[in-house]
């Protein structure tokens, strides 16, 4: 496989883009599995009639046709969770088409082989493309198996219109990294830039049902193009066009961008630590007083990641305190509906007592606690590692940090500190908005709590974050380690749900790290709790353990 550009493309990221296709097929199943319960409820048909249809639209769904199928996968899956899996995984692809290799220094020796740059961009552009039409593979497939189990009544055309859309949408914003990485040379600012528009178009499209001043800018946003109709009914639009035409331009300004610039790799490996300009002849940079140690320099690599991912959890917190008002409104048929679904249906999933659902602390922790949240915060803390460690030995880049004068440990120690406090950034972020939420729609929660909640999110990160590091050391792959530190966190997610079910694993459940993060209480209607001790001593011990590995460990650099 390392005879072309496009075949190593694929070797390069096929186990990731594995484990990105397993996450989504998994979801997919979870969701599709539930419908046949929604279908059945009348009083979910009497609160969607109840509630405000705009406020309804802000989530995706549609009250006319939620109950049907179509309607259903529509709002479950493919207006919010599927677009999230989907661009994540492109962006980073569309990351790594120049700019991943810049960084590190190992571009020149590509383009020292007799192949131009132009096969060089369209053969990884080709190869990007057929990775993430994994993702929505997946989901094609689980649903097409699905279908007619779960009584979902879709039509194959829909199945595949709907999941090429939403690969599509994938490709636009993989094109938008890969067009910034190619112009700058960062992976860092190329993820930034496409994340950062992808945020605000999503809130774009979202909230333009409620805030008709938005109307105009809605649409121009993919995310309008992508669900202009139900792709799931309405088969093909002319938003998928708009989605085709924005994702080839991307590519070809990528093109001619990487075409034209000076490919200073060598910047990369011996970066310049003075600025020279017409005032003065030594000039510091902004950041020289984040780079005298591992770990400032990690936080501030780091720093646009951050943001974004805290921005990500930020507007998932928003949304449901500013949904919460419209169902309080209606206390009686929230409780109805709650009651209609079978007690297990919740508790798989790690809600013990679904009666809290119908208070704003059990709501809003739904998502932001309990599904949306843990997931961000574990992707964070695991790409962290690889990104800050597994990719600088694959690169060979450790080398030449580990040739100063610090021992390893402290290299990997201060890494990993760095990663915590990153962590820990994002926790307070969420703090602060969970603050500005609460008293703006009066959700009437306990301070404490809202801390409480976001320790324990930031806790369950570093504990995977240390797992995750823990394997690299043994294995010596950042793949693997990611690959089966995803597989250990989902076993152990819905091993906290079904112990509660199944007699013969009921003692297994203290063995699952999201026990000791959600235990049987909302995240919001609790502070912080003596189990969040295990998840912070889990971290502090993988990094023990990789800290102490890597002293011994014969580095491929």
């Amino acid at each position: 496989m390392l005879h072309n550009v496009f075949a190593k493309a694929i070797r390069d990221n096929l186990r990731s883009a594995i484990a990105w296709m397993t996450g989504a097929g998994v979801l997919t199943a979870w969701l599709i599995s539930m419908y046949p319960y929604i279908r059945g409820s009348e009083e979910i048909k009497e609160l969607l009639e109840q509630l405000p249809p705009e406020m309804i639209a802000t989530f995706g769904v549609d009250p006319a046709t939620f109950l049907t199928g179509a309607g259903y996968v529509s709002g479950q899956m493919y207006s919010f969770i599927g677009p999230i899996i989907m661009i994540g995984f492109a962006v980073a692809l569309g990351a790594a088409l120049t700019a991943t290799e810049e960084r590190d220094g190992t571009l020149d020796m590509l383009l020292s082989a007799p192949i131009s740059r132009r096969r060089i961009v369209v053969s990884r552009i080709a190869a990007g493309a057929l990775l993430s039409a994994l993702v929505p593979g997946a989901m094609a497939v689980v649903l097409l198996i699905g279908n007619g189990p779960f009584g979902l009544q879709l039509s194959i055309q829909g199945i595949l219109a709907v999941n090429v859309g939403l690969w599509l949408l994938g490709l636009v914003f993989a094109g938008l990294a890969g067009a910034a990485g190619a112009f700058t040379g960062r992976p860092g600012v190329a993820r930034g830039v496409a994340f950062s528009a992808a945020v605000p178009a999503w809130l774009v499209t979202t909230f333009a049902p409620v805030l008709e001043w938005l109307d105009v800018a809605s649409r121009m946003s993919p995310f309008t193009w992508y669900m202009e109709k139900n792709p799931l009914l309405d088969l093909w639009s002319t938003g998928l066009a708009w989605l085709v035409m924005s994702s080839v331009t991307l590519g070809v300004a990528t093109l001619w961008v990487f075409a034209r610039r000076d490919i200073a790799t060598e910047l990369t490996v011996l970066p310049q630590t003075r600025i020279t300009t017409k005032r003065s002849r030594h000039v510091k940079p902004r950041s020289v007083y984040l780079l005298r140690s591992v770990a400032t320099k990690t936080v501030w690599d780091r720093r646009r990641t951050t943001v974004l991912w805290a921005a990500g959890i930020s507007s998932v917190l928003l949304a449901s305190f500013s949904a919460w008002p419209a169902l309080a409104a209606n206390p009686d048929a929230l409780a109805a509906v709650i009651g209609a679904m079978p007690p297990e249906m919740f508790i798989i999933f790690g809600t013990t007592d679904p009666a809290a659902m119908a208070t704003p602390a059990g709501f809003i922790s739904s998502d932001a606690y309990l599904s949306t949240g843990p997931l961000v915060m574990i992707i964070f803390c695991v790409s962290g590692v690889s990104a800050l460690v597994a990719k600088e030995e694959r690169s060979g880049t450790l080398d030449i940090l580990l040739s100063n004068p610090i021992r390893r440990s402290a290299v990997l120690g201060g890494k990993a500190v760095g990663l915590a406090f990153l962590a820990g950034v994002i926790a307070v972020i969420l703090t602060v908005v969970g603050f500005v939420g609460n008293a703006v729609w009066n959700a009437g929660l306990e301070p404490m709590h809202i801390i409480g909640a976001n320790v324990g999110l930031m806790l369950l990160g570093i504990f995977f974050g240390g797992m995750s590091l823990a394997l690299w050391s043994f294995l010596g792959s950042g793949g693997a380690a990611v690959g089966i530190t995803s597989v250990v966190a989902i076993v152990t997610f819905f091993l906290n749900g079904l112990a509660t079910l199944v007699d013969p694993i009921a003692p297994l459940r203290v063995l699952s790290p999201f026990f000791w993060y959600l235990g049987d209480t909302a995240a919001l209607a609790k502070g912080i709790e003596p189990a969040y001790l295990l998840l912070l001593l889990g971290g502090v011990l993988g990094t023990a353990v990789a800290v102490w590995r890597v002293e011994k460990r014969d580095l491929g650099t």
